[in-house]
């Protein structure tokens, strides 16, 4: 519910800022700024290093836009490049950081990337760029996109590039990959320059709490918590405050320590809502959910996950991330199109040469315009297939989202079956059990994608659950290919959950005889072949629903029809009766992915 981690490390690096910032000190470069020409490139210069003091110093001060804003002027009237690359960039960490505005910081880092890319002598800034505009990736759970960028970042920088590698770890502690993530972290460790930048040091010591939370090593996470808060407090590190009060929240929620988790998480809550920042508003208030529920206060730890969920509709809105591709699209269109228009212009030269050389011109003015019609056109299909895969994904999400409200329903009238019977004790044990089932359905369904591992973790879960609820009236066993790494390996989640349910609900009847399910993963060439099998009631009563087939069924056909459609892949279903005698087998095959 609450894996935070503060991206903002490419951020620290090129800002430099490797201590406190004095308000009497930004007080005093603002006025020497007053005091200085505005035609002239140091003044630009000097505006520049004024915002990322500023902004490093408080997030929230909302009128450094306008600040910005006017050194951008600046820069344009007198067309000093530099400045307007680190104007552009200093406007896109304002809008993603004080406005919450991921699209339109995606708009100015994509304008800085241009100049970089344009200008000699400024290649060099276009890595910190790109680590920002990943850090939006990233926010926006693209993790695929976000890894590959700072993968890019880390080969360039032939392997030492600290913000990459932290970022790398980040992003395997987002897809729950802790113990990778840790041994990132702790190589980023040995850098020097971790010495000589405080900021980044917190930042690290705060995601690394996280991590050893999540591979449940309490007594590391508390450590690691406090060695961020000692930095934060010592050099005032406001940037990074408000998360790594967040995840110190979580690491003393992990000792049982209610009171100092609570302080945390509310003090974490407020700064980021000073902020505005809806990202870190997430992680405190479903921290505070949960310490209302750990000390028994359900109505409050309903509210707040009331408000947490509100929260995180708002920044996982389809709106939004379509938004964010749209402008990436946009970006790689008008790139493409300025490295045209100078292809164009040297066709231009060619053409006035041609002029005076005669018919050899034209012929070459004319074989050049051919060649950029058809360049031209290739772009504009390529658009259009971009856009396409982007609405694929788009209603791939709906049917996943279609999926939780189906398994909610059949798990709740289990718990009604509990209390019909008046089996008090049974039906909160199943409830507890039930509420950490669901979230780890709400935690997956957020992602196309999960680790295997994670989804066999879930499954067996369900099963236990069930087989307690039916009185152990059937068994399972789960078995993984020998050779298949199920921590490296991605499966779309919840995609076996319905017929697994169908087996239980319709498979083994009451007075039958006790029942088996077995579920398979292999890798058959480039697929995954997932696999039910039951010795139940047969086929026939497996697939019952209201019109003789399963909702469940239904939209795991139509997520391997999208999932065809948009990879191009060959994926099916199937359904059959057990070959090895009676009751139903189920088969998946699906294209296979891994993280790496």
């Amino acid at each position: 519910m609450k894996n935070l981690f503060i991206l903002l490390l490419c951020h620290l690096v090129c800002f430099g800022v490797n201590g406190r910032v004095h308000g009497k000190e930004l007080d005093s470069l603002y006025k020497v700024i007053l005091s200085m020409p505005k035609s002239d490139t140091g003044t630009v210069n000097l505006r520049n290093d004024y915002l990322k003091q500023a902004l490093f110093a408080n997030p929230s001060d909302s009128t450094l836009k306008d600040f910005a804003l006017r050194t951008l002027d600046m820069a344009n009237h007198m067309g000093y490049q530099k400045g307007i690359l680190l104007a552009y960039e200093r406007l896109g960490l304002i809008s993603q950081y004080t406005f919450s505005a991921p699209f339109r910081a995606l708009d100015h880092y994509q304008k800085a990337l241009l100049v970089a890319e344009r200008t000699p002598g400024l290649e060099r800034y276009k890595w910190g760029i790109k680590g920002n505009m990943a850090t939006i990736y990233y926010e926006q759970e693209e993790y695929a996109k976000a890894l590959e960028t700072f993968k890019e970042i880390w080969h360039h920088s032939k392997g030492t590039s600290l913000p990459a590698l932290l970022n790398m770890a980040n992003i395997l502690g987002a897809t729950k990959r802790s113990d990778s993530a840790i041994a990132y972290f702790e190589k980023a460790l040995e850098f020097k320059q971790m010495e000589d930048s405080p900021a980044i040091k917190a930042n690290l010591y705060s995601n690394l709490s996280l991590m050893y939370h999540q591979a449940q090593r309490p007594t590391e996470a508390i450590a690691a918590a406090n060695m961020a808060l000692e930095l934060i407090d010592s050099y005032g590190i406001e940037f990074v405050r408000p998360t790594a009060y967040a995840n110190a929240a979580m690491a003393y929620l992990g000792t049982g320590d209610m009171e100092k988790a609570f302080h945390y998480a509310a003090v974490s809550l407020e700064l980021s809502e000073k902020q505005g920042n809806l990202f870190l508003q997430k992680s405190a208030l479903g921290t505070l959910s949960d310490v209302y529920r750990e000390k028994g206060e359900y109505r409050d730890a309903l509210k707040y996950y009331e408000r947490y969920a509100a929260v995180k509709d708002s920044l996982n809105n389809q709106n939004r991330r379509v938004e964010v591709n749209r402008r990436q699209m946009a970006f790689d269109f008008e790139r493409e199109r300025a490295m045209a228009k100078t292809e164009i212009d040297r066709q231009t030269v060619i053409k006035n040469a041609a002029i005076w050389a005669g018919a050899v011109g034209v012929v070459v003015l004319g074989l050049g315009f051919m060649l950029y019609t058809r360049r031209r056109e290739a772009l504009v299909q390529q658009q259009e297939a971009e856009f396409k895969a982007l609405v694929s994904e788009t209603e791939l999400k709906a049917l996943r989202s279609q999926m939780n409200p189906h398994f909610i329903f059949n798990a709740l009238n289990s718990i009604a079956d509990y209390v019909h019977r008046h089996e008090e004790g049974a039906a909160v044990e199943y409830l507890m059990n039930f509420a950490k089932l669901m979230r780890t359905v709400l935690e997956n369904s957020e992602h196309g994608e999960v680790p295997l591992s994670e989804e066999i973790k879930f499954l067996e879960l369900y099963l236990t659950v069930e087989a307690k609820r039916l009185k152990e009236r059937f068994s399972y066993s789960i078995a993984v290919q020998e050779d298949m790494d199920s921590e490296n390996t991605l499966i779309a989640p919840m995609i076996l959950q319905p017929f697994i349910e169908n087996s239980i609900w319709h498979g083994f009847p009451a007075g039958n005889k006790k029942g088996h399910i077995s579920i398979g993963f292999t890798k058959t060439g480039d697929y995954l072949l997932c696999y039910v099998e039951d010795n139940g009631a047969g086929l026939e009563e497996a697939t019952k629903g209201k019109d003789g087939r399963s909702m469940g069924i239904a939209l795991t056909e139509n997520r391997i029809k999208i999932l065809n459609d948009r990879l191009g892949t060959k994926g099916s279903l199937r359904m059959m009766g057990n070959p090895l005698g009676r009751g139903t087998r189920v088969e998946i095959c699906l294209p296979y992915q891994s993280l790496f």
